[in-house]
């Protein structure tokens, strides 16, 4: 269990929240994750984007949305400060297009809804700076490993649970940044109910327990880390999220803790958490690297999937890194192994930080991101046996080039 809390006069912090669920009379929804051509018949909950912001001072805020979908690809927008991630549900719209009739030539897209949502995260990252007030941040981790599984190696698990809070003066919730490296797919693979499964509860549950706004967001999932357990209904994504929800008051209850202790070193001549105010800071590269999937290739090419920017022979994506306060949030734009993810919290960990996040699918959703040693590229992409993960990923190229740049910006952030 690890945590920080700092607070300070110039922090200022908000949150918004508002529903991205289709319309299932108008909008065409296949249900992306699992098999393609699953037409949503039902909405069990909503779905939503959660947003929050933070700024120190008069600075340009940090504004971090997270969406109830299974991936969007990047816009190829220069977004500053502002990070879109997914929480990668398995019972929501398709927003890559992989997953409606691939095979008849019809893409899981639907336009209007998808310019619909890319609208309304506008808005609530709007709304989230407008909101800006006075705030102090917390930040704590505690291992939940009862709920999570690494199907493709079993020996290597990030069951850490972080959290950042953002406080009033009061101790009010405005913000609770959520991350947990699990797919969120309890509910059953067969479903045509949407819903945002347990990050949806987990949410719900945090706000009713202690206001503000909940954000969640999906770690470094690939592998692939998957719910550990035998029963796919609503009731048990239910589950899920009360368990997460009862763990994340553990980790602010780390971080408060971790700050009493800060303090009292201080008293004993040590530097303690958050003197001199938390830090925040922000940087994002672009990374290129071949493509080498001929899948992605050929659903660009029919226009099932969105056309990736090019720069020469290379694809471009993005990685981002923020610094709030004691925690440290490397921005990956796809499903990173967590053997990847675990390097990257060692690395934020030996340049100070005391709460390291990393979060998926942010900015884009590229695939897996494999380490490459273990890339074994599937002699059918199509029937990919064992190299299932190597079927929906970028490339060898991807995770290597990807992992530099967030180094480079750990190191400098």
């Amino acid at each position: 269990m690890t945590g920080a809390a700092t607070t300070a006069a110039s922090l200022r912090a908000g949150g918004d929240a508002r529903p991205i669920t289709p319309d299932l009379s108008t909008d065409t929804v296949y249900l992306a994750g699992f098999e393609p051509n699953r037409p949503a018949e039902s909405v069990h909950d909503d779905l939503m984007v959660r947003t929050f912001a933070v700024a120190a001072g008069d600075d340009a805020p940090i504004v971090f949305s997270v969406c109830d979908l299974v991936g969007l690809t990047r816009t190829h927008d220069d977004t500053g400060s502002r990070v879109v991630a997914c929480t990668h549900t398995h019972h929501g719209p398709d927003g890559l297009g992989f997953w409606g009739q691939p095979f008849e030539g019809v893409s899981g897209i639907d336009a209007g809804y998808l310019d619909r949502v890319r609208a309304t995260i506008a808005d609530s990252q709007a709304a989230a700076v407008a909101a800006l007030e006075p705030a102090g941040v917390v930040a704590g981790s505690v291992p939940v490993p009862e709920l999570v599984q690494n199907h493709r190696n079993p020996d290597i698990l990030d069951d850490e649970l972080s959290v950042v809070r953002l406080v009033r003066p009061d101790g009010s919730a405005i913000a609770t940044f959520v991350d947990y490296a699990c797919h969120p797919e309890v509910v059953e693979a067969e479903g045509t109910a949407v819903t945002a499964d347990f990050p949806g509860h987990l949410c719900r549950r945090i706000e009713a327990a202690v206001g503000g706004v909940a954000v969640f967001a999906v770690g470094a999932l690939g592998g692939m880390q998957s719910p550990r357990t035998e029963v796919r209904t609503h009731a048990e994504a239910e589950r899920f999220g009360e368990v997460l929800a009862d763990a994340v008051e553990r980790a602010v209850t780390a971080g408060t803790a971790a700050d009493a202790a800060a303090e009292g070193d201080a008293v004993a001549g040590e530097a303690a958490v958050g003197t001199d105010g938390p830090r925040v800071a922000f940087a994002r590269e672009q990374v290129a690297f071949m493509l080498q999937n001929p899948l992605y290739e050929l659903g660009m090419e029919l226009g099932l999937v969105p056309a990736a920017e090019r720069r020469g022979d290379e694809v471009v994506t993005e990685v981002s890194y923020a610094r709030i306060g004691p925690a440290g949030i490397a921005c990956v734009p796809g499903e990173l192994f967590p053997e990847l993810g675990l390097g990257l919290k060692r690395s934020m960990r030996d340049s100070g930080v005391r709460v390291p996040i990393v979060v998926g699918l942010a900015d884009d959703e590229i695939g897996y991101l494999i380490p490459e040693a273990d890339f074994v590229a599937p002699e059918d992409y199509l029937d990919p046996g064992s190299s299932y993960e190597e079927s929906f990923s970028a490339g060898p190229q991807a995770a290597p080039r990807v992992i530099e740049a967030l180094d480079r910006l750990i190191a400098a952030t």
